[in-house]
């Protein structure tokens, strides 16, 4: 209110000063006043929200036009009870905050935090489980029995499980997404590490004999074996399992006949340098033609060199008027005397090169001449040995087939 200084107080005319500080004080005060037209219900409702709240003071029948009730009732709005709970038979709102207590009925809405405690059923579709029990709401879920397991014992029957990554081999995986790379992981690399399945040890494994060696007959197919002896051959560990077998030929063998396979004229009984002693049988036949004998000679003689006997040793080469004994022979049907070291085979009987100076008429005698050399004489020659087989014009020294008589 303004400050005025009276007249009646001061029991005097008031001094121009006085009265001029009244009219300021006035003034001013009205200044500070509102106008007639700014005085309303919505300025008054300005002035009554910055003292409202607790201890205001300010009290109300009705809000917002209804009467306040800490019960259900039709009309009304609700109020806390003393206990700080309210009830409602529905409550259409969107809370914001959180919501402390219990819910008691169903909610229609979204809730949108967390929720310590439910008094009913959730459905899938709304973030629940649609039931009420740990078991129902596992199949509900459709979890099945792995999720009761113990983390360290899982049972899986059935179905398939799918990693993010290839399991470990310390975990019991192979450490590999595919075939190939985990058996190289595991040391299983075929044709490396381990055998390719194969059908022929596969009927190997089923054989039932309990020795013995086997033999592949085809794809997947073996059969048992052990080595027998036979007519004049004898085994020893024939189904390999005490060592190798062995096998001894006779040394004595018994035989019917002896059967020659191969062509005709091939093959040999002995050996030149290894031969037999005696053999007991029949000779039909030879491969060569003559029959020689062993005699020391001399010297060294080409085959079809006539020979006599003189020299240093036992024969030695002819000259002109010695009476011949045969001829070298290189490959005599029969050989007598052949053991005899260093012996000179000489033809005594049959057909046989000779060597002949001069020419020669087949049909000829031939008789010893220098140098080892036959030429031709007469039949009734006190010299002649043989007959030529052929003809030859040649002066020279040749060999000529003749016939030791």
């Amino acid at each position: 209110m303004a400050d005025i200084t009276l007249r009646s107080v001061l029991g005097r005319p008031l001094t121009i000063a006085e009265a001029d500080a009244n009219f300021d004080n006035l003034n001013t005060e009205v200044g500070t006043k509102l106008t007639a037209t700014s005085y309303n219900a919505a300025d008054v409702l300005t002035k009554i929200k910055t003292v409202d709240g607790l201890g205001s003071g300010l009290d109300a029948d009705l809000l917002d036009g209804l009467n306040t009730s800490s019960s259900d009732t039709t009309g009304n709005s609700v109020v806390t009870r003393s206990s700080g709970n309210f009830s409602a038979g529905t409550i259409t709102a969107a809370l914001v905050g959180n919501v402390t207590g219990n819910v008691v009925g169903n909610l229609t809405g979204t809730v949108t935090g967390n929720a310590t405690n439910v008094d009913g059923i959730v459905s899938i579709n709304n973030g629940g489980t649609g039931s009420t029990t740990d078991a129902t709401a596992r199949v509900a879920l459709g979890l099945g029995t792995i999720s009761t397991q113990n983390a360290n014992n899982v049972t899986i029957t059935g179905g398939s499980v799918t990693l993010t990554s290839a399991l470990g081999i310390a975990s019991g995986g192979t450490a590999a997404t595919s075939t190939t790379q985990a058996r190289t992981n595991l040391g299983l690399v075929i044709g490396t590490d381990v055998q390719p399945f194969s059908n022929e040890l596969t009927a190997i494994a089923g054989a039932t004999s309990a020795t013995g060696f086997y033999v592949r007959l085809g794809s997947a197919s073996v059969v048992e074996r052990t080595i027998t002896a036979g007519t004049n051959i004898s085994i020893t560990n024939g189904n390999g399992v005490d060592g190798n077998p062995v096998i001894t030929g006779s040394s004595t063998p018994t035989v019917d006949y002896i059967v020659k396979q191969g062509t005709n004229g091939s093959g040999d009984i002995g050996q030149s340098a290894n031969r037999f002693a005696v053999i007991y049988g029949t000779s039909t036949s030879a491969r060569y033609a003559d029959l020689a004998e062993k005699y020391l000679a001399d010297d060294v003689y080409e085959t079809g060199t006539v020979m006599c006997v003189g020299g240093t040793k036992e024969i030695t080469a002819t000259n002109n008027g010695d009476l011949a004994i045969g001829v070298v022979s290189a490959n005599p049907a029969y050989i007598m005397n052949d053991d005899l070291v260093d012996g000179t085979k000489v033809a005594l009987k049959g057909r046989v090169p000779v060597k002949v100076i001069g020419k020669i008429t087949k049909g000829k005698s031939i008789a010893g001449y220098d140098n080892g050399t036959a030429i031709e004489c007469e039949h009734h020659h006190y010299a002649s040995f043989g007959i030529a087989l052929e003809s030859n014009e040649d002066e020279e020294v040749k060999l000529v087939e003749c016939v030791i008589l």
